[in-house]
């Protein structure tokens, strides 16, 4: 791939229109505590910094952005922090995330000759920890957790999770009869969507109003020993792995590359803080009546801020805080 990387390099930057809806740096990873770039592609692999924030300017479903990925291979991985909890959203309740999707990781994925079936993926698997002495940061004390749906499954005979996935998971992948979900750098980005609402993982192209990435649950925590499901109301930090080790014939090694990492808010939330509170009833009364593409109190993001908006804050007051 790191050809194929090098040469996207060399193309117009410009001319694409910009990422929708309201969102702060708060919504996305802030700080890296650990990375290995090795193996990954080169000339991308030793600035994991390229994570952090929103996701790159000019992404499109055919034609990825890399100016600010972090690419690893085999052995490689990218370890952040947010400014605060990844919280376990409720299903049910926000309109544009039905399903209760609660993080979204951004790479460069893209459909080949634009067919949303077909879709060039590297796939990394995502981890998931847990504070648990309340240092702010990843120490020996932390518990980690794949995020693994019941399929596609790489569990051996006992239950347990296993790597690297075969090569066939990597390159070109047929993606609608057999949909691969729970891996980062699988589905591409648009930057006419808006960045904090989940794509469904589990159908073809991009939904809705979404700018695409992968979307993953605290809900598909599993313990690594066991291959058994946790619940976890929250957790802190996010891990990302490359999958595999996967030859690529003439773009090398199997390498997953990884752009933004966002948080998906909670319904209601305006301020990107997690809680729906009297900021948030302020935010909406602030901007009462007002219409547009950005709007902190757009709820329901239906470009205006009117009743149904306060409505949603009202019914939501209190959650997460």
């Amino acid at each position: 791939m790191r050809l194929w990387l090098a040469l996207l390099m060399l193309l117009p930057l410009s001319g694409f229109a910009q990422y929708r809806g309201h969102f702060v740096l708060e919504d996305f990873a802030t700080q890296v505590f650990g990375w290995s770039g090795v193996n990954g592609a080169a000339g991308f692999n030793t600035d994991p910094t390229r994570v952090l924030g929103f996701p790159p300017p000019s992404a499109t479903q055919t034609v990825p952005d890399n100016t600010k990925v972090f690419s690893f291979g085999w052995g490689g991985y990218v370890e952040v922090g947010f400014a605060r909890p990844i919280h376990n959203l409720p299903p049910g309740v926000d309109p544009h995330n039905p399903d209760g999707y609660d993080l979204i990781v951004f790479g460069n994925a893209f459909y080949a000759g634009g067919n949303p079936c077909q879709v060039w993926a590297e796939p990394g698997y995502v981890e998931v920890g847990v504070d648990v002495s309340g240092s702010g940061a990843p120490d020996a004390q932390t518990r980690w957790y794949l995020l693994l749906p019941p399929n596609p499954d790489p569990r051996d005979a006992q239950g347990i999770p296993r790597f690297p996935l075969a090569d066939n998971w990597f390159g070109n992948l047929s993606v609608c009869a057999r949909p691969i979900v729970g891996y980062a750098d699988v589905t591409p980005i648009t930057n006419q969507g808006n960045p904090l609402v989940p794509d469904d993982p589990w159908q073809p192209d991009i939904q809705g109003i979404s700018a695409g990435g992968d979307a993953f649950q605290l809900e598909w925590a599993v313990d690594w020993q066991t291959g058994q499901p946790v619940n976890l109301e929250r957790a802190h930090f996010v891990r990302i792995v490359h999958a595999g080790n996967a030859s690529l014939g003439i773009f090398g090694r199997s390498s997953t590359e990884v752009s933004a990492i966002a948080l998906v808010r909670r319904y209601g939330d305006t301020n990107a803080d997690g809680c729906v509170d009297d900021a948030d009833l302020l935010a909406v009364l602030f901007e009462f009546g007002a219409t547009g593409d950005s709007l902190a109190g757009d709820v329901n993001r239906n470009g205006a801020v009117d009743d149904a908006d306060l409505l949603a804050v009202l019914f939501q007051f209190g959650s997460g805080c």
